[in-house]
């Protein structure tokens, strides 16, 4: 068995991953990419095997479903790979247009070398236990099983499967959706909306599935940073990468500008290309809907874009050799979120010790075009990339005291700045509460799926939450008949558009409403 095969030697884990996809590859027809690029099945078999060989160190999962319903191969390698830890994460992936498939080796190889090297290379072993490392080899299986079927034009197919003609077939160029186009970051000003368009936009913000999905990983874990692997469409960004960002907004740099770069120049020092020259490192810029600009923009989550290469498309060992190259330049960007420096924290409500979603500023930093940031609602955390030197944090959230302190961050580690918010007790709440009426606790602002905390006091009947929009429709009931006298722990709907609506509580004759606000 080829797990078994992986145990020998933690060296024969690599090689016997790339036999894998040599072995389980057919002859490369005419019309289709050379049998060195990675196949989905060969992905998934790569999963199965590193899942049996390596429980510990390697969580297969779903991204989610595509919009043709196939799963989006996932991966997290850690050293409790299957357990949620407060651990700084970063994410990689590639492969979101069909024909830019480098990245697919270079996220395979990235994951095999971990494997591989755990327990047997020190700085392998490093990384591996302090850091939360997720991989998307493919993160758009329906257009890359149609570059890797031999489908019209193959070679130069980049979109989803959308049937934008509805005519219940895929036809060259007409169908598909660009998903670098679709992510709500000033949609309406772009310009690529002819179905035909390799670019087009699609129908509508977040019409793809696969960046909903991708949305909402980012928003659920709020990486470090996130890494988007492509491959060229003109020869003028060849082996490049991009950095958050110059605006075309009027808003000048961005506030992260000099910790991006200084990455982004150390990161392409560290990549080699065909020629053995290191790769380029430049600023983007942030005029077009792409999820760059929207996961920075939106979130104050650093986001690169690599362009592989020189061009989408190898024959031969330059393949594997690409692949190869990516890969050991990657180990810049685990060691840069290793070793800091940063600040890092986790915010907590200081009488529960419970951890709290709140917004984290670092002043110097700052700038209201980007963010807010927030802490993820998991423990509260917060992992934020800086240079030396003295900062000022300020930690809010709504019904909390603001706290604001000073952090002094030294080169080569983590500064740790965990903060406690005391809530805000006002007349008006002491009197509710008096009253009679059932205390809620809700995040401000909120996501989708996000859960509240009530707590029912033990003079009450049960009660019940449920959840409203502004022109007062009911959209959910929360929860019926809550015992009294216990915490209960309650889930908004998993998919919840942003926006503002009030939860309401009832118990008995009393009654409370909540205001809150949730975004994308």
């Amino acid at each position: 068995m080829l797990s078994g095969s992986f145990r020998i030697r933690s060296c024969d884990l690599l090689a016997a991953a790339f036999c894998l996809a040599a072995t389980l590859a057919a002859p490369a027809r005419a019309q289709e990419p050379d049998p060195r690029y990675w196949r989905l099945a060969q992905v998934e078999a790569a999963f199965a095997a590193w899942s049996t060989a390596y429980p510990d160190l390697f969580h297969a999962t779903s991204l989610g479903e595509s919009g043709e319903g196939a799963a989006i191969p996932m991966a997290r390698v850690s050293d409790n790979a299957a357990v949620d830890e407060a651990e700084p994460a970063i994410l990689f992936h590639a492969a979101q247009h069909a024909n830019e498939c480098n990245g697919t080796g270079a996220v395979m190889r990235q994951i095999a070398t971990l494997l591989a090297g755990y327990g047997q290379d020190p700085a392998i072993t490093a990384r591996v236990d302090s850091l939360a490392i997720w991989f998307i080899p493919v993160l758009n299986p329906d257009g890359h099983g149609y570059a890797f079927g031999g489908g019209a034009s193959w070679n130069e197919w980049r979109k989803t499967l959308r049937d934008n003609n509805d005519n219940g077939v895929i036809d060259y160029p007409d169908d598909g959706v660009d998903l670098n186009r679709n992510w709500d970051w000033f949609w309406s000003q772009c310009d690529d909306d002819q179905p035909s368009d390799p670019y087009y936009k699609g129908p509508a913000p977040w019409s793809e599935a696969e960046a909903r999905h991708l949305r909402d990983f980012v928003l659920a874990e709020r990486p470090v940073l996130v890494v988007d692997y492509h491959s060229p469409a003109t020869i003028n960004w060849a082996s490049c990468i991009f950095y958050p960002w110059v605006s075309t907004h009027g808003w000048g740099q961005s506030p992260d500008h000099d910790i991006a770069r200084a990455l982004a120049m150390g990161w392409a020092a560290a990549t080699r290309d065909e020629a053995n020259q290191p790769y380029h490192s430049i600023f983007g810029y942030d005029s077009l809907p792409k999820e760059q600009n929207w996961i920075y923009g939106r979130n104050g989550i650093l986001a690169f874009e690599m362009e592989i290469s020189d061009r989408c498309w190898w024959t031969g060992a330059t393949v594997d050799s690409i692949a190869a190259r990516v890969a050991r330049g990657s180990r810049y960007v685990l060691d840069r979120v290793l070793a800091g420096p940063g600040i890092r924290g986790a915010v907590t409500d200081a009488n529960s010790g419970a951890p709290l979603v709140a917004e984290v500023q670092i002043a110097e930093l700052h700038s209201p075009e980007v963010g807010p940031r927030y802490t993820d609602a998991r423990f509260g955390r917060f992992h934020r990339l800086t240079e030396t030197g003295v900062y000022t944090l300020v930690v809010s959230r709504r019904d909390y005291q603001t706290e604001t302190s000073d952090v002094t961050v030294v080169a080569g580690r983590w500064t740790t700045a965990d903060v406690a918010l005391e809530p805000v007790v006002t007349a008006a709440g002491d009197q509710a509460r008096d009253a009679g009426a059932p205390w809620l606790r809700a995040a401000n602002p909120v996501q989708a799926g996000q859960t509240v905390r009530l707590a029912v006091p033990r003079e009450m009947p049960p009660a019940q939450v449920e959840l409203y929009d502004l022109r007062g429709r009911r959209l959910a009931v929360l929860g019926r008949d809550l015992a009294p006298a216990r915490s209960h722990v309650l889930r908004l709907p998993d998919r919840l558009a942003g926006g503002v609506y009030l939860l309401r509580t009832r118990a008995g004759g009393a009654a409370q409403v909540t205001r809150i606000v949730c975004v994308d």
